[in-house]
């Protein structure tokens, strides 16, 4: 975190040491501290500051029992001391004690560390009035949020005090943080509202025993005391002081609190539920002795907010999950009424944004993108999964800085610096997205532990419904395709059984037209003509259905085709349709595709027959095939200047029989466009247009390739 100078407003780095602190250089002088030996009671290190408050080398004091330098002496002291220190590295407060040597009582706290007592000693201040912490209780109690806790105690610590600015920080469960509260004198430069990341917290942040602690420090210029001797002579070792109020500040929070202008310092940590949520600090730009007293009564405070924000926190969470479970029965209700997962999920966008408290949500399945909210263009968002998918981790995907995580979507931060994705299938890259956008110094919002908890469970129940309508699909695909068998062997039996009465109806009217021609009246020629004709096309109409019916039935038979020679050899075939006929061809690249060659060929055939039959009365009639890469495959368009038709019966298009312009106008059996959607979807692609009425059309096929390409990127950056 950077911290202004409460003068100047200069911007100055936070320095924090990585790893464990150095051993102390010793106490700070405003107190002094005596190590003794557990057992005996008598002194085994002592601070050089018993000089200035017990008016006695350290020298002196090693080797003497505590109990015999203070009033009143006797063994009951010592018995007090190790009666306090039976649990090891935890601080008692004792009051105070007087020494025979010296006027004045100084207050004692100790622990117990090994099989030593570090027993720390402060001169001690007149009693101090005590704070009306019954009316703090009472007014903590009407906050509703913790911000609002923090306000208060910030407010109250700086009257109590008389420090010159007091701020509390909240820390995410990352250790990022926030400045939510503050009080200050004239001088002091505002801090309220700054977010820093855990890199650059304030050394006060530092985890660890000390941390939970209150920490003091009333003059940052004073020169550390160290122990003598420097070791322990019992142990050999240096006496572990992590956990002494009197420690001597590490010179990296001394240098951070001088760049800021503070003399003085106190901080008192905000724990709850077992962390460390934030912390309250207090900066001074003179030095600044704080009785021991006060230092207590805002300890003591503090743990009332630490506890109201603890309790606060339990209910805001109990109150999340109800709401989260509500929201997740939302979201199976809907897919359960739903043929699909996506379906469901894109009917309920209110809920499926507010199961994440995010400011966007996706859903991608196959080569389908749904969006709702504030996302990144669907490109972007295909792009995300299939990276996500190509990384093989199944789980739960989740991250408040997705540009740190994948730097190629930094420039999505706006809208998605925070991901939270749900896999919805184990095979495919389908998933359920949602985003958060930047909140503070590039991180978004963290996702709560509950957040991700309900997600987890929300896909087992998508799991569960995918699999109860898998059973379900798999039911009605089993009794389709006997069906769809059933009909295919009606329609080629059909088929193949009116193909001979057919021919015999044609060619005994060509037989009676060739011997009894001559005695026909001209009413009567018509009539054979009609027959001829509506024979020779029913034969046609059954050649088409018997074609499509066996398209179900045969094998297709891979392999990869050149679209360009194919057309190519389609437009050979159909120039006899072109005589007398003005025609421009467009040629765009066209690629080589996995597919079936027979069938590839008809389903483009049928597309140029069209093409040509729909641009009769233009000149010159304009046809264009072009194909572009889509991600997992290319799409092949046919355009011509024709006809064209009523997008609101694009529906019928591709059905058999269907047919959106007359006869007389336009000969055909409708059923050469079923034959290309039967075609397309065989070889997992599909098939879609686009028309105006005397504008032309569009036919699009989208053909996939053998094995889908990974995302490049380019797609990452729509």
């Amino acid at each position: 975190m950077r911290l202004p100078s409460p003068a100047s407003g200069k911007d100055l780095p936070a320095t924090r040491a990585s790893g464990p602190p150095p051993p102390s250089p010793g106490i700070q002088p405003h107190g002094f501290l005596l190590v003794l030996d557990r057992a005996r009671g008598t002194i085994l290190q002592a601070s050089a500051s018993v000089r200035q408050h017990l008016h006695a080398a350290p020298a002196v004091l090693l080797g003497q029992k505590l109990s015999q330098l203070v009033r009143p002496a006797g063994s009951r002291f010592h018995e007090r001391l190790r009666a306090a220190t039976q649990a090891e590295r935890t601080p008692h407060h004792l009051g105070t004690v007087a020494f025979v040597a010296v006027d004045g009582r100084f207050d004692l706290v100790v622990h117990r560390y090994g099989g030593s007592i570090v027993a720390e000693f402060e001169p001690a201040a007149p009693p101090a009035r005590p704070s009306d912490l019954g009316d703090f209780v009472d007014r903590a109690h009407q906050c509703v949020t913790a911000d609002e806790l923090c306000e208060l105690a910030v407010e109250r610590i700086r009257r109590m005090t008389g420090f010159g600015r007091v701020i509390a920080y909240a820390l995410d469960p990352d250790g990022h943080g926030r400045v939510n509260a503050e009080r200050r004198g004239r001088g002091y430069v505002s801090l309220l509202g700054r977010h820093f990341p855990a890199a650059e917290q304030p050394p006060e942040t530092d985890r660890g025993d000390r941390a939970q602690r209150l920490s003091y420090i009333p003059d940052t210029g004073s020169k550390p005391s160290p122990l003598e001797p420097a070791r322990n002579p019992d142990t050999g070792a240096c006496t572990d002081l992590s956990l002494a109020g009197l420690r001597a500040a590490p010179p990296a929070m001394l240098h951070c609190l001088e760049d800021v202008g503070a003399r003085a310092a106190m901080s008192l940590p905000l724990m709850s539920q077992g962390r460390l949520w934030g912390m309250i600090a207090c900066h001074h730009a003179q030095p600044r002795a704080m009785p021991q007293a006060v230092r207590a009564q805002c300890d003591l405070l503090v743990q009332v907010v630490a506890l109201q924000i603890g309790a606060r926190q339990a209910q805001a969470e109990a109150d999340r999950r109800h709401e989260l479970q509500r929201l997740m029965g939302l979201l199976l209700a809907a897919m359960s009424r739903h043929d699909s997962v996506p379906a469901g999920l894109a009917s309920v966008p209110a809920p499926l944004l507010a199961f994440a408290d995010a400011g966007g949500a996706a859903i991608v399945h196959g080569n389908d993108c749904l969006t709702f909210g504030r996302t990144p263009g669907h490109r972007a968002v295909q792009a995300l999964a299939a990276r996500l998918a190509r990384a093989g981790d199944t789980a739960l995907f989740h991250t408040a800085c997705l540009p740190e995580a994948v730097p190629e979507f930094a420039s999505l931060r706006d809208v998605a610096c925070g991901v939270l994705a749900l896999p919805i299938s184990e095979l495919h890259a389908n998933y359920v997205l949602w985003f958060r956008p930047e909140w503070a110094r590039g991180r978004a919002r963290p996702w709560e532990p509950c957040e991700l908890e309900s997600a987890a469970e929300l896909r087992t129940a998508i799991t569960g419904v995918v699999l109860r309508k898998a059973e379900e699909l798999a039911g009605l695909a089993d009794e389709l395709g006997r069906t769809n068998q059933e009909l295919e062997a009606f329609s080629y039996s059909v088929s193949h059984d009116l193909r001979a009465p057919l021919r015999h109806i044609a060619g005994y009217a060509d037989l009676l037209r060739e011997y009894e021609g001559a005695h026909l009246s001209d009413r009567g020629a018509r009539y054979l003509d009609n027959i001829g004709d509506s024979a020779r096309f029913a034969g046609r109409l059954v050649d088409a259905l018997l074609t499509f019916s066996q398209m179900g039935r045969s094998a297709l038979r891979p392999s990869q085709v050149d679209l360009a020679q194919v057309l190519e050899q389609i437009r050979r075939e159909l120039a006899p349709d072109l005589d007398g006929r003005q025609v421009e061809w467009i040629m765009g690249d066209l690629p080589s595709v996995h597919a079936d060659a027979a069938y590839m060929h008809l389903a483009l055939r049928n597309l140029l027959s069209n093409a040509i039959k729909y641009t009769r009365g233009r000149a010159p009639a304009v046809i264009e095939i072009s194909a572009e890469p889509r991600h997992g495959g290319h799409v092949i368009h046919v355009r011509d200047n024709g006809v064209g038709f009523d997008m609101k019966y694009v529906g019928k298009l591709f059905g058999v029989f269907q047919r959106l312009h007359r006869m007389e106008e336009f000969e055909g059996t409708g059923i050469g466009l079923a034959n290309v959607r039967r075609i397309v979807e065989r070889h997992g692609g599909r098939v879609w247009a686009e028309g105006s009425p005397g504008h032309g059309a569009t036919f699009y096929l989208f053909l996939p390739d053998a094995q889908p390409p990974a995302a490049t990127a380019a797609d990452m950056k729509e």
